[in-house]
């Protein structure tokens, strides 16, 4: 790191140098310093006052908290060595650094990627005094050279005691620096011919960058190909075919004390057909989900837009496009049973789909999905549901089975892959649609606990809506929007934990406090001037405001922890909690619950999705304490309580 410091410093000595030097000749050509960035760069980073960025991003609350972490504390060390340099130097330093400066990262080969600096000192136009600053400040450190390329010269130098070769040169009002020749030849050749600044794309994504704040440049197809290097599976190459929809995404970088918060374009997709694109030519719609879903979900996506039916249409070019046999089959479903996709689904819903996530209280390896749709008519809603039951009846053997849950009817509506057929991938992994009308809302998921979990939410106002923290969190973000993404960190964690393998998950527990110190995290997609705009933002809290936050959660959970009254006796206010209880499918025949240790908690029988027959219930050493019978989902008969020693201690007749 000594090295990089010493490095640095010469750069800002030599550029102090340079500028003080020529600061009183006559103003000459001056070059936008993007125009000598080659065209091949994925990531751009533009600092018009670097050394003010410097200071705002390094000393803040965030990045005090962040470099506490162990994988950062090393780098943290190497910021707060610089910040000294700083200081010795401020006059230098607040004259040169704040020259306007771009970092870009280009490949170099099919593997190797490296920076190249560019910085404007405006007024430089001689190069030969250079060396000499350079013996000065190195002496007898390292190795210089000179040479020339396009009657440009360029200056070498390396350490005696490193195989690393540093080059440098200053064209016009340009200094450029990297540590690979080829970047800096490729810039030179550029500089009066660029091709990046003059795509149109480009120029109307960078017109409504802030030049105040930092701003971050990517060239979506060159840093597809850079992340596609850490890329183990298909699927994680299907996932970054986003990259491709547009061709430059241009954002502003803010940091303080509380919040990171992200804001940016990019060109709106015009070549392929994809789902940013089907959302943006259908319109805006709200983000009303917050009132179903439940305050611990982990996380939910909104898909707003004005009308369902435009939405649909532009939606199924993509996904004739995806697979070439949709539209015969979706004809040859809509002929078995007689029913229309658009007059008997489309219809009825209004402007909002949503896919929620919750923990799985019950399988520790997966999460629980669900899908749902905001309707425009309640009757009309019923209406096409019980049409397309009664042409389900008459042609398939499949029964719709409900229960009542809480005052509301869970219902079965079991067309496998029918999801995938309407909607594409995107809602594939709901095969067995369960669902419940709920507010403005039928929600579907494969599980009825799912359901249930939702259901109980709305039921005791805990929802998303009923809290403080996201009404406050919402307020930066608009209403309306095409795309918006809600991530709870704390929850989030809990499904890693179910998910990942025990090297994976002690791996990342590690570094959970640091993750937990960001509770909330937003992204929104909507069209804006001509542009898609993109707006990130990101919750902070301290170490005593994460513990205030953590006990609001465990205050607020409503899921029952497998630990609590682990050996204790049961009291009736638990066995009514008891009816709350869901299958994850109406087709089961027993439903279980197991303690964290993997002993049996209890079991009961069941009968199209209702308790009927015995239950069972036992402490976590595997002591009978509650036994009796249910019928059509009623306690029945007498229930008897046994101490953790088998002694009967009540009997209840029901």
């Amino acid at each position: 790191m000594k090295k990089f410091i010493v490095t640095l410093t010469v750069m800002v000595v030599i550029a102090g140098a340079a500028y003080l030097y020529f600061f009183q000749l006559s103003p000459i050509e001056k070059n936008n310093p993007l125009n000598a960035v080659p065209a091949s760069a994925a990531i751009i980073i533009c600092l018009e006052e670097p050394l003010e960025h410097w200071k705002e991003m390094t000393t803040n609350r965030i990045w005090d908290y962040l470099k506490t972490n162990p994988v950062l504390a090393s780098f943290g060390k190497s910021v707060d060595s610089l910040n000294t340099e700083i200081k010795k130097n401020e006059g230098l330093w607040s004259l040169v650094a704040n020259r306007p400066i771009i970092l870009s990262y280009h490949p170099i080969s099919n593997t190797k990627y490296n920076f190249l600096l560019t910085c404007d000192l405006q007024k430089a136009t001689q190069f030969s005094f250079l060396k000499n600053y350079l013996d000065k400040i190195i002496g007898d450190d390292a190795k210089i050279y000179n040479r020339k390329y396009l009657d440009t010269e360029i200056i070498e130098f390396s350490y005696y005691d490193s195989p690393e070769i540093y080059y440098l040169t200053l064209v016009d009002n340009l200094l450029l620096f990297s540590t690979t020749h080829t970047l800096i030849e490729e810039a030179l050749m550029q500089k009066s011919k660029p091709v990046m600044v003059r795509d149109l794309d480009f120029v109307e994504v960078s017109k409504y960058m802030d030049v105040n704040s930092p701003t971050i440049y990517f060239h979506q197809l060159n840093f597809k190909t850079l992340l596609e290097q850490f890329t183990t599976s298909d699927a994680q190459k299907d996932a970054l075919q986003f990259l491709t929809y547009s061709d430059y995404l241009g954002l502003n970088f803010n940091m303080g004390d509380d919040y990171i918060s992200i804001h940016g374009y990019s060109d709106e997709p015009t070549d392929q057909d994809n789902m940013v694109q089907a959302l943006l030519k259908s319109g805006k719609g709200e983000i009303n989900l917050g009132a179903i879903v439940p305050e611990n979900a982990s996380s939910f996506t909104s898909l707003g837009f004005n009308d369902a039916t435009s939405f649909y249409t532009n939606f199924e070019q993509l996904l004739n496009d995806e697979d070439g046999e949709y539209e015969s089959n979706k004809k040859r479903l809509e002929k078995y049973l007689g029913i229309s996709i658009e007059d008997n689904i489309i219809s009825w819903i209004d402007n909002e789909i949503g896919l929620i996530q919750l923990n799985s209280s019950s399988n520790k390896h997966s999460v629980e999905l669900a899908i749902a749709f905001r309707y425009n008519d309640i009757d009309a809603l019923n209406e096409n549901l019980d049409y397309i039951e009664r042409k389900i009846r008459r042609k398939t053997p499949v029964k719709f089975k409900g229960i009542d849950y809480k005052g509301y009817q869970i219902k079965f509506l079991s067309i496998k892959g029918l999801f995938k057929l309407v909607f594409g991938k995107m809602f594939s992994s709901i095969e067995k649609p369960y669902y419940v009308i709920l507010g403005d809302y039928i929600v579907f998921s494969n599980s009825p606990k799912t359901l249930g979990k939702i259901i109980t939410a709305t039921v005791e106002n805990k929802t998303l809506n009923s809290t403080k923290e996201y009404a406050e969190f919402m307020e930066e973000f608009k209403h309306e929007s095409n795309l918006f993404l809600y991530v709870s960190a704390e929850e989030l964690l809990t499904d890693a934990r179910n998910l990942l393998d025990s090297e994976s998950w002690s791996a990342l527990a590690k570094h959970r406090k640091y993750i937990e110190g960001f509770p909330l995290l937003g992204i929104q997609l909507f069209p804006e001037n001509g542009l898609l705009s993109y707006h990130l933002q990101m919750k902070h809290l301290n170490n005593i405001e994460q513990e205030k936050w953590n006990s609001l959660l465990k205050e607020l959970s409503m899921i029952t922890d497998d630990e609590a009254n682990e050996g204790e006796i049961i009291d009736d206010d638990y066995i009514i909690a008891v009816e709350n209880i869901l299958p994850e499918d109406l087709n089961d025949k027993k439903l279980t619950q197991e303690f964290a240790n993997g002993q049996l908690k209890f079991e009961v029988s069941l009968k199209d999705g209702l308790k009927h027959g015995r239950y069972s219930e036992y402490d976590s050493l595997g002591n009978l304490i509650i036994k009796g019978r249910y019928k059509e989902d009623k306690k029945v008969g007498t229930w008897k309580f046994y101490d953790s020693n088998g002694e009967l201690i009540k009997k209840i007749k029901e």
